[in-house]
């Protein structure tokens, strides 16, 4: 084939290798998102008095935070999907999660005796809440991170991280639905260790695997 025909091939040749970006991550955020519910409802279950529990606010405070997190981290994830985009409108949205989690901590250490301050840090099994959250978001941390390979990213431990972040948000808003655990301390500790857990994950298998 001569050259100026193997151009105008190239040329005609614009059907897409796959799905968009963002629809592959859409449809892999969904898949792995449905395999950790599955999980949830097969390993970990619903809190006994959550009816209940919905009423409250340092329980309201949980979905707020844990939403925020998510959408900023979708964000993040859509943005560092495609070259040249900048994920800092994001990371300020998500900042704010932070800011409402020590403003609920502050005014919980106001309210409540210094000796109730490590009861209420260790809860009913911290250790096992971390666990969960962690092992839940595994399976849409793996998705996300299969969706962004249909994307283009040009900083694969950040958009790894992002997808760690999103992954662990996820998981902690499944489990607000089990942790018997509404206190701002225990959420601003255990809730965080775990999504910083995902995301260092994430992170660590961005750089190896989203590279080109």
């Amino acid at each position: 084939m001569r050259t100026d025909d193997l151009i105008r091939a190239l040329a005609a040749d614009r059907k897409p290798a796959g799905p968009a970006p963002g629809l592959a991550l859409g449809l892999a955020a969904l898949a792995g998102l449905a395999v950790s519910v599955v999980l949830f409802a097969l390993w970990v279950g619903l809190r006994p008095n959550l009816a209940g529990a919905m009423m409250s606010l340092p329980f309201m405070l949980k979905p707020l935070e844990m939403g925020l997190l998510v959408i900023a981290a979708a964000a993040m994830v859509l943005r560092l999907a495609r070259p040249g985009s900048s994920a800092r409108s994001a990371v300020w949205v998500a900042a704010a999660v932070p800011a409402i989690m020590v403003a609920a901590l502050a005014v919980e250490l106001m309210m409540v005796p210094r000796s109730e301050w490590l009861v209420r840090l260790a809860g009913v099994h911290w250790y096992v809440c971390v666990m969960n959250m962690v092992l839940l978001a595994l399976p849409m941390l793996a998705a996300i991170l299969f969706g962004l390979r249909y994307g283009a990213p040009t900083r694969p431990a950040l958009a790894g991280a992002a997808a760690g972040l999103l992954s662990g948000a996820l998981s902690a808003t499944l489990y607000i639905s089990h942790c018997p655990d509404d206190s701002p301390i225990f959420v601003a500790a255990w809730f965080t260790l775990a999504i910083v857990i995902v995301t260092a994950i994430g992170a660590l298998l961005g750089s190896r695997i989203l590279r080109w």
